[in-house]
């Protein structure tokens, strides 16, 4: 196992030389016993993973493409708004419902049930994602760790793993089944909206097992991730009221630096290497099947890079007389390589659509209790798509006519 924390080896390692560094490390439970390695972010690199990131690049990897979608996602963001103003105690529970309305619609072209009742459809492909993400890290199980254990009868104590990704197995597979089935019978209606789906159904390139496959990760993926960054948006407003005053559109690069949603890129090399390191340092030999974790967290937090880098300061991205502007963070966050996530675009559209049109509308200030103010606390889970902790906030509309505003908007 080797740690990357510096920006120009991972660079020199899961970019420029990609081709011998783009496989996933081996998930045994998570990726082959529960079936998680036919979604992309698991795959193995190969013909598949090429295709599947050449229709997404195609859909949706370009500021052009994008533009079909922004209707779409400040419609959702509008819900939100109103959502949030009805019930602004359940801020996360109403961002997790727009992120995963905004990932099904450009996945299925499926609209959630209005109203305030769990939708079935996004209650599934939640249930998918938590699986996902709880399964997919590296050592999740003692199985991934000591793979022959894989062989251990389901019968016998410990065994219990098995039964574990049949259900979740079973569970991936009525979700995409499911999914797929929907879209076909409203194209059949002639009734579908404009979707990933539907656009590869109507072309007949691919096979329908690649693209339910393949839109799985569009709706577990990118509704997760984005949630969880514009939770740590809430926070950082909280925490930090002149910010949000100054209500810059810099304000979304040092989310994705302040808290990053994947802390850790994790890789595995296909063949022997000899990085050499450059300088006085001696080669170094990487075997083959090593783990290359690239400490994403740690870049973004180095301090050699971003000066203060624990404080929340959006300002770091300005130039001025004195100093440079700080580096774009979306240079680490969104991965390397040919693992790139290929819905860069899509997350930063739905996260400045999301945060700008919410300070616009709201202020945020920290919570009182009893006459005591609230300080939030700073941390972060440790899952592979990290949230920030729980916290408690106000979120009150800037004035009555804003309000007004959101209420009648459609």
């Amino acid at each position: 196992m080797i740690i990357v924390n510096s920006v120009k080896t991972a660079e020199d390692l899961l970019g420029v030389r990609g081709a011998k560094f783009s496989d996933r490390p081996v998930v045994i439970v998570g990726g082959e016993l529960a079936g998680f390695n036919n979604v992309l972010p698991l795959a193995q690199y190969g013909d598949r993973v090429r295709t599947e990131r050449k229709l997404f690049h195609q859909l949706f990897g370009s500021r052009l493409a994008i533009k079909n979608f922004t209707s779409m996602m400040s419609s959702e963001v509008h819900k939100l708004l109103r959502n949030i103003a009805l019930n602004p105690d359940g801020l996360i529970d109403e961002t997790r419902r727009t992120t995963g309305a905004i990932a099904l619609r450009i996945a299925y072209g499926y609209r959630l049930c209005e109203g305030p009742e769990h939708d079935p459809f996004l209650e599934a492909f939640e249930t998918m994602g938590t699986n996902f993400f709880t399964s997919a890290a590296v050592g999740a199980s003692l199985v991934d760790i000591v793979p022959i254990l894989r062989y251990w009868p389901e019968w016998l104590p410990g065994g219990g793993f098995h039964t574990t990704a049949k259900i979740m197995s079973r569970q991936a597979h009525e979700s995409v089944n499911t999914a797929l089935d929907y879209v076909k019978k409203e194209m059949s209606a002639r009734t579908a909206e404009p979707s990933f789906v539907s656009t590869l159904l109507e072309e007949k390139s691919q096979d329908e097992y690649l693209i339910k496959w393949a839109a799985s990760a569009i709706a577990i993926g990118g509704s997760d991730t984005t949630a969880s960054q514009i939770e740590a948006f809430f926070l950082a407003m909280t925490i930090y009221p002149d910010v949000q005053a100054a209500a810059q559109r810099e304000i979304d690069r040092e989310v994705v630096r302040w808290h990053v949603v994947v802390p850790l890129a994790v890789r595995r090399n296909s063949e022997d290497y000899i990085y050499d390191r450059g300088g006085e340092l001696d080669p170094l030999l990487i075997p083959k099947n090593s783990l290359i974790i690239a400490n994403i967290w740690k870049m973004a937090h180095d301090p050699e890079r971003y000066w203060n880098p624990l404080v929340f300061d959006p300002n770091r991205f300005i130039p001025t007389e004195s100093r440079a502007a700080e580096q774009d963070p979306a240079r680490i966050c969104f991965g390397y390589g040919r693992r790139t996530c290929p819905g860069k675009l899509l997350a930063e559209t739905a996260v400045f659509l999301g945060c700008s049109a919410i300070l616009a509308v709201f202020n945020i200030s920290k919570a009182c209790k009893n006459g005591v103010v609230m300080e939030p606390h700073v941390g972060q889970t440790t899952s592979t798509a990290s949230h920030v902790l729980p916290f408690e906030c106000v979120v009150e509309p800037r004035n009555a006519r804003r309000l007004e505003l959101i209420q009648s908007s459609s």
